[in-house]
């Protein structure tokens, strides 16, 4: 399931984001378009932008995390995960720009982000991380800063064979760090994952499927589309023995 933030087929800004689309697929050749799932905008306390979001699993619910008015974190959940979505909250839970949440093999639920838009502890803008509480929609324990380096925004994070990788936009790339702890302080940096997507602002995320790794990310240079109006696209991801990650190559290659 591909949860992807929703441009108007006129936009020119993103200002006008306002809805959730669900993209589903078994094989990743043949893709379900669930449309529009969810509208934040129609909870009596959700407005403004609304950003990319993300969605995390955990005994037997989905919780979709939606930013609205760019920085605050609604959530939505849901027993099935293409909805129908119902309101788990009635205000914003924190406030963080592009959230992304895991729930590790311990059962124990971490949101990230970054503080760009929004200012939290240091200045600069840096990779932040938190605990959720056991019930995922409160912060147990204020936000970290987890790199020492600078990014710009598209915060998201994944673990493969105990190794949490983070990676975030910095300038005109995807930039990641490595460590062996959900909370580092500070994550290793391990240099470029990805140039800039075509036509588009650099954010990316990452899924295991069927034992193979996946960059997901967006571009405007296909469907007839253009920089406020993108395309959801993936391509293979490769790991080199010492578990690094070798640089993404853009591609319209569906194999």
């Amino acid at each position: 399931y591909v949860y992807c933030s929703h441009n108007q087929p006129d936009a020119t800004s993103y200002g006008s984001m306002e809805d959730y689309v669900v993209l589903e697929s078994g094989d990743l050749v043949n893709w379900i378009n669930h449309g529009v799932v969810l509208k934040p905008r129609e909870y009596s306390w959700a407005d403004g932008q609304m950003n990319a979001a993300d969605v995390a699993y955990k005994d037997g619910w989905y919780y979709f995390y939606f930013p609205y008015d760019k920085t605050h974190i609604g959530v939505a959940k849901s027993r099935k995960p293409e909805g129908p979505w119902e309101e788990a909250v009635t205000d914003k839970i924190t406030t963080i720009f592009d959230p992304c949440v895991i729930v590790d093999d311990n059962g124990q639920a971490y949101i990230y982000g970054n503080d760009h838009k929004v200012d939290i502890g240091e200045a600069g803008t840096y990779i932040m991380g938190a605990k959720l509480k056991e019930n995922m929609i409160e912060l147990d324990g204020d936000w970290i800063r987890l790199s020492e380096e600078e990014v710009k925004e598209a915060t998201h994070v994944f673990k493969r064979k105990g190794i949490y990788y983070f990676h975030a936009s910095v300038g005109a790339k995807t930039v990641y760090w490595m460590s062996d702890k959900p909370l580092p302080k500070y994550a290793r940096y391990k240099g470029v994952l990805a140039e800039n997507s075509p036509d588009s602002p650099n954010h990316a995320s990452v899924i295991e499927f069927k034992g193979q790794w996946y960059f997901f990310y967006q571009r405007g240079d296909v469907n007839n589309g253009d920089f406020f109006r993108q395309s959801a696209c993936y391509e293979k991801m490769t790991f080199n023995p010492d578990r690094t990650i070798q640089p993404i190559v853009y591609t319209l290659d569906p194999e």
